[in-house]
């Protein structure tokens, strides 16, 4: 057999395991494509079904409900009294004495000074300030959502690096085989391409086992959907949008302060703070309480009376000083978590900034310089060795570059990925209301 056969042959057998392993890849995406995500549609189902936001959504219903304690008017108070009561009356020789009195009373509390106006407006407050507290929980969870599906779609890829690289040295294996019987090849090379080989069913193993892991840490975010271990993700990076990726680091500090939900919990907190200690005030005041009153005595020379009466406390010995201090203290308390809020939201901004700016770099690197090199390498040692020109140790280095390359590729991806994730947590990007606000406001 002369070299011109040898290489019929072994390019034969390549095209042909090429053939086999693309429609195995085609087949796999027609199965795994009826249940495959984007990462919208992940984020959407997270919105939908994740049990810490629904329970975030339920802090929402309690305010509410601190609303309408807030605003409600003081019930009436009913009374009634009998009066004159003796046990003589009960004896025969008193049975035309007149009946003891009866006296039916109504009373009614009446806040002065505006006080039901400002738990009102506070209550609202509190209310704005949770709905910004959910929203701000939803920002992180969906950050969680996104690092998640980062790491899906990096799995993905690494099976498939790992899937590409066993098939190759399977398809080399066969070759080199045939190469064997005929003599063309040293019995101790098959053995190190058939160790090798071995190695890449290990690393796919191990890939495949990376998968299940990440597809179950989405899943469980996800709230365990249907068909939920047939899952895969749609493998699409995220594009930085120019207004963010380009934008000035003071310049998206600044936008940050302004939108972030969790430094608008904080001012709105501040509002809050500022209503209660009003109130504390307020209470210097005395609410009033009116009643009236019905009599019907008819040991009395008029039998039937009635009457009204008026009831207010006198503030001499307790004028509400601690509510106020405590008040007071709550207003400096919010305040202050306000500007910490605020250096944490500058370092959080500068943070990502760095990072996601780094990450970009590497993967520009990985993009404009190394891919296309390491595949023209890989090409080109399969070529050489084919031709003699190079060992079997030349061939087994130049695939393992290449499985490597392209696994540092993807992490590359994977990280850019995350830190641009990052940068829209810090930055405050796409926050959404929750959906029952949301619903209510629109009705």
């Amino acid at each position: 057999m002369n070299a011109a056969s040898k290489s019929a042959i072994f390019f034969g057998l390549l095209l042909a395991s090429c053939a086999m392993t693309l429609q195995a890849q085609t087949m796999s995406a027609v199965v795994e494509g009826a249940l495959a995500i984007t990462e919208q549609q992940a984020i959407a189902l997270f919105y939908q079904r994740n049990l810490g936001l629904i329970a975030a959504n339920l802090n929402i219903d309690k305010a509410r409900a601190q609303e309408i304690i807030a605003g409600a008017i003081p019930n009436p108070v009913f009374s009634f009294t009998a009066q004159e009561l003796n046990l003589k009356m009960f004896r025969p020789e008193n049975r035309d004495v007149a009946v003891p009195a009866l006296v039916p009373q109504i009373q009614q509390l009446i806040e002065t000074a505006g006080k039901r106006r400002l738990r009102i407006e506070s209550s609202e407050l509190a209310t704005e300030a949770v709905n910004f507290d959910v929203q701000d929980v939803a920002r992180v969870l969906t950050n969680a959502v996104r690092r998640s599906f980062y790491n899906l779609i990096l799995a993905q890829k690494t099976i498939k690096v790992a899937s590409d690289n066993l098939e190759h040295y399977r398809e080399i294996l066969r070759v080199n085989e045939i190469r064997l019987k005929v003599g063309d090849v040293a019995a101790v090379d098959f053995i190190r391409i058939e160790v090798e080989s071995l190695k890449a069913q290990g690393d796919q193993d191990q890939a495949r086992t990376a998968l299940d892991q990440a597809r179950a840490e989405l899943l469980l975010l996800l709230g365990w959907p249907e068909n939920s271990l047939e899952i895969s993700a749609v493998e699409s990076w995220p594009e930085a949008a120019p207004e963010i990726a380009l934008a000035g680091q003071d310049q998206l500090i600044g936008r940050a302060l302004e939108r972030r939900p969790d430094m608008q919990a904080a001012r709105t907190r501040i509002a809050q703070a500022a209503k209660t200690l009003t109130l504390a005030r307020r209470k210097i005041i005395p609410d009033v309480t009116i009643s009236a009153f019905y009599d019907h005595d008819a040991g009395n020379y008029f039998a039937h009376s009635g009457g009204v009466g008026i009831s207010v406390p006198i503030p001499v010995f307790y004028q509400q000083k601690g509510e106020i201090s405590q008040a007071r203290a709550g207003l400096t308390s919010a305040e202050l978590a306000l500007r910490r809020a605020e250096q944490e939201i500058r370092a959080e901004v500068m943070k990502a900034t760095a990072s996601w700016q780094s990450a970009d770099a590497i993967a520009r690197r990985f993009e404009t310089s190394v891919v296309d090199r390491i595949e023209t390498l890989r090409k080109a040692q399969e070529i050489a060795y084919q031709k003699g020109a190079v060992g079997v140790l030349d061939l087994i280095d130049a695939e393992r570059s290449y499985k490597a390359i392209m696994l540092d590729y993807y992490i590359a991806l994977a990280n850019r990925s995350k830190a641009w994730a990052d940068l829209l947590m810090a930055y405050g990007g796409e926050i959404r209301n929750s959906s029952r606000h949301s619903e209510d406001r629109d009705g």
